[in-house]
């Protein structure tokens, strides 16, 4: 006999907050805007000659190779052994000193081949994104013991993530013989970050690069999405994929096997019929079902 139990998907409309509903999800399209995000620096000296380091940002127009639409460009020569270059944003208007689940999506436009040799490490692979949030600023401030501007969370370093950010890979790019920029994505899915709100219902994203290759770094990030949920409520989310009218599954809990316990937070559902139509244009809010054999 096959047991058949049912888990449910809640599509949400894109807001900035949770209040009236258990799960959000946020894009941000960076071609559009630069949407308030900040960049900022870490890991080097507070005397450091600007000469050296070349630290630099802006909203613009990334490689015409790419087509040339804005994107957020940020880079910076690593003389220190361990620069980190990022961009942060407020959110507001989520559950005041809740437990949620971030799952971050970033695409970015890199120039750097797999494989390459580089001083301290690659100038790819020892690159390494990360991504994550936490409930108050997050800033450089000067480390008086060191001398040396450092962040006010714990990023880890270069390689290893931290308890506020987590590592999603690196800008290695394939190697395909030449020095084009192409787009490449990393993400969390499967690995959600788990942070409590601020007291005001505030939290804010970081997302950047901890390098060990002791060169320059410039890199176009064109486009971040993020999945929030309350931490008590696990999600799936089934939403357009970008291609033609396919669609793809969002699970923020890790890979569904056979054997995943889903407890009280997944009601059993009796399932007549699978897939039940779906329609992300008309239809924003939706249940959708799975059976397991």
């Amino acid at each position: 006999m096959k047991k058949t139990f049912s888990l449910i998907l809640f599509i949400v409309p894109i807001y900035n907050a949770l209040h009236a509903a258990d799960a959000v999800r946020l894009e941000f399209d960076f071609a559009q805007s630069g949407h308030g995000f900040v960049a900022g620096f870490a890991d080097y000296p507070q005397n450091y000659e600007p000469s050296l380091y070349e630290l630099t940002n802006s909203w613009q127009a990334r490689p015409a190779n790419l087509g040339g639409a804005p994107a957020l460009f940020i880079s910076g020569k690593n003389h220190s052994d361990d620069l980190f270059m990022y961009w942060k944003k407020r959110l507001i208007g989520l559950p005041a000193n809740t437990s949620v689940m971030l799952t971050m999506e970033i695409q970015l436009a890199s120039m750097y081949a797999e494989g390459l040799l580089g001083i301290g490490g690659p100038p790819g692979e020892a690159v390494n994104v990360k991504a994550g949030a936490v409930p108050f600023e997050p800033q450089a401030l000067v480390d008086q013991r060191e001398g040396d501007w450092r962040m006010n969370l714990n990023k880890g370093n270069q390689s290893i993530g931290g308890t506020n950010m987590s590592v999603i890979g690196n800008v290695a790019k394939p190697d395909d013989g030449n020095a084009n920029y192409v787009l490449l994505l990393r993400h969390q899915h499967g690995q959600p970050f788990t942070v409590t709100t601020a007291g005001d219902g505030s939290l804010w994203l970081i997302f950047g690069t901890d390098s060990g290759f002791e060169g320059q770094t410039a890199l176009y990030y064109s486009r971040l999405t993020v999945w929030i949920n309350r931490a008590d409520k696990p999600h799936l989310w089934l939403e357009p994929d970008g291609v033609a009218d396919t669609l793809r599954l969002i699970w923020n809990q890790g890979t569904l096997r056979s054997s995943t316990t889903l407890e009280s937070n997944w009601p059993v559902v009796p399932v007549t019929a699978r897939p039940y139509p779906f329609d992300a244009r008309s239809e924003p809010k939706r249940f959708w079902r799975v059976s397991q054999p």
